[in-house]
C-alpha cells in the first residue's frame, strides 16, 4: 500500500454523506490492483447491521467444507509451478470442449515451452529476446498473450478484461489456474481458445507482417469458438424457459423481469426491471446505471434487488419473478441467509 494508507478506514474511501466510492481518493491512495478490487465491491443501502462474512462462500456463510476447500485451494496455488503433481486439474483441463491443437497449446504454454523469443534465447539460439511487436519487454509466453499492448488491445473488448488486466504480470501457469477457479468452465474454455488465437495472431505479425484489428480478432475468435462447438455438438448451459419469449403470469399475479448488462469499456453496470400483469400491461419499469465492476452473479443480484424494491411500492401484489441467471435463482430459493450487504 502506498505511504500514508496504512490507517485508512472504509469510510475514508467513500464520498462524504453518500454511499458511493470516491474514485479520486481510491486512485490517489491505493495500488492499481487494489483500486479495481475496491471498486468491484457494491455498497449496499446501509440499512443492515455489521456481520461476519466468509469470503470463500457466495453467501458469506462459513462451513467446515468451505474452509477445507479454501485450504486445499491455497495449497494447490502454492504448488502451481509443479503441474505434474496436480493430476485432477489436468484431467479437467483435458476434458474441456476444445480441439486437440488448442489443448496442446495450453499445455505447452503452461510449461513455458512455446517458442517465444525469450525461450529461444534461453536455449542458446542467437536472437533478440525482446518482444518483436512492442519492442519494449522480453517476450515470455505471459507477455505475448497477456501483457503485450497488441494482445491487451484484444482483451479490453472481452467481458473478463478486468481479470486479465489484474494478472497480466503473472506467470501464465498461475494465470490459467486462477482464472479457471474464478469463472465458469465454458467461459474458461473460451479464454483458452482466445489465448491460442492471440498466439496465432502473434505469429502472423512476426512471420508475415499481417496485423488485424483488435476488435475483429476478438469477434472472429468468439465466432470460431461457437462454430466449433456447434459442429461438435458441445452442450451449452441450459437456459431458463421463456428467456426469449415473454409468457404472462396466471390471473391475479404480476410478473417482474430483471436483467443486468455490463460494457467492457465502462466501470458501470446497467440494470433494468419491468412489471407486467397477465395481459402484458406494464405497471412499472426502471433502468439505471450503477457504478462499479462486479461479478456477473452480483450484477444480477443488484438488478433483482432494485426490481423488488420497485415492486414493493405497489400495493398488495402477488409477484412472480423471472430472470435468466440460474445461480441467482438457486441462491434466492435456498432457505439459508443471503444478503448483498
Amino acid at each position: 500500500m502506498p505511504e500514508g494508507g496504512e490507517h485508512l478506514k472504509v469510510a475514508d474511501l467513500m464520498v462524504e454523506g453518500c454511499r458511493v466510492w470516491n474514485k479520486g481518493k481510491i486512485d490517489d491512495t491505493l495500488w492499481l490492483v487494489n483500486q479495481e478490487l475496491i471498486r468491484g465491491i457494491h455498497l449496499g443501502n446501509g440499512e443492515g447491521g455489521d456481520k461476519w462474512v466468509w469470503h470463500f462462500d457466495s453467501k458469506g456463510l462459513y462451513k467446515v467444507r468451505s474452509g477445507y476447500r479454501a485450504i486445499m485451494d491455497f495449497k494447490r496455488l502454492e504448488s502451481s509451478s509443479n503441474a505434474n503433481t496436480d493430476i485432477t486439474w489436468w484431467r479437467k483441463m483435458w476434458s474441456l470442449p476444445l480441439p486437440s491443437k488448442v489443448r496442446l497449446f495450453v499445455w505447452h504454454a503452461f510449461h513455458e515451452i512455446i517458442p517465444t523469443m525469450a525461450s529461444l534465447g534461453y536455449k542458446g539460439i542467437d536472437c533478440d529476446v525482446v518482444c518483436p511487436r512492442c519492442k519494449d519487454k522480453m517476450e515470455s509466453i505471459s507477455h505475448a498473450i497477456l501483457d503485450c499492448p497488441t494482445s491487451q488491445a484484444v482483451w479490453k473488448f472481452f467481458r473478463f478484461w478486468k481479470v486479465v488486466e489484474n494478472m497480466r504480470d503473472f506467470p501464465f501457469a498461475d494465470f490459467l489456474r486462477i482464472v479457471k477457479s474464478e469463472i465458469p468452465l465454458e467461459d474458461f474454455a473460451l479464454v483458452c481458445w482466445l489465448a491460442w488465437k492471440l498466439w496465432c495472431e502473434r505469429n502472423k505479425v512476426v512471420h508475415r507482417g499481417e496485423e488485424s484489428d483488435p476488435e475483429d480478432i476478438l469477434d472472429l475468435g468468439i465466432a470460431s469458438f461457437g462454430e466449433w462447438q456447434a459442429l461438435h455438438q458441445v452442450p451449452v448451459q441450459s437456459q431458463v424457459v421463456g428467456s426469449d419469449v415473454w409468457l404472462p403470469p396466471q390471473s391475479g399475479y404480476l410478473k417482474l423481469n430483471v436483467d443486468a448488462s455490463v460494457s467492457p469499456e465502462s466501470d458501470h453496470i446497467g440494470i433494468g426491471a419491468v412489471i407486467r400483469d397477465e395481459k402484458g400491461r406494464i405497471l412499472g419499469a426502471m433502468a439505471k446505471s450503477v457504478e462499479g465492476t462486479f461479478s456477473p452473479f452480483l450484477d444480477e443480484c443488484i438488478a433483482l434487488r432494485e426490481g423488488l424494491m420497485m415492486a414493493k411500492e405497489l400495493e398488495s401484489v402477488t409477484l412472480v419473478v423471472e430472470t435468466d441467471a440460474i445461480n441467482v435463482v438457486s441462491a434466492v430459493s435456498d432457505n439459508t441467509e443471503f444478503s448483498l450487504e
